[in-house]
Parts: structure tokens; C-alpha cells; sequence
């Protein structure tokens, strides 16, 4: 099913990363839309949660899919 190549080749890798990653931040930021589109839909902006959250809540560092981030 697959084309035949020989090992190493680079572009057969390059073509496997695109699809791969590809998919991946096509898949992230179809989800990222969806959730703005549901958040608009409703009446609810990114500043009522953190509000909801409370003032006394702090800083804290948070570590997700490999970045560091602070949470303000």
C-alpha cells in the first residue's frame, strides 16, 4: 500500500512529519475555534472565568505539553 523507499530517505521523513504534525495543529486550532465560537455563543469572555476564580488566587507556574508557562 505504501510506495517503496529507500531507508533513510529524507524526503519519505519529511513527508510523515508534515502529515503527523500537520494533523496535530490542524486538529489544535479547529478545537481552539470551536471553543472560542461556544465561549462568544454563550456571553462568556476569557476575563469572567478568571474573575470567577477569584482575586486572592496567586501566581503559579504550570507546566503543559513541554512549555513553561506562569498563570497570571
Amino acid at each position: 500500500m505504501l510506495p517503496e523507499t529507500p531507508v533513510g530517505d529524507p524526503w519519505w521523513a519529511l513527508t510523515v512529519a508534515v502529515i503527523y504534525f500537520g494533523s496535530v495543529i490542524a486538529f489544535g486550532a479547529a478545537a481552539r475555534m470551536i471553543c472560542a465560537w461556544l465561549m462568544s455563543r454563550h456571553g462568556v469572555e476569557l476575563a469572567d472565568v478568571h474573575e470567577q476564580a477569584g482575586g486572592d488566587r496567586g501566581t503559579r507556574d504550570a507546566y503543559l505539553l513541554g512549555i513553561s508557562r506562569k498563570d497570571r
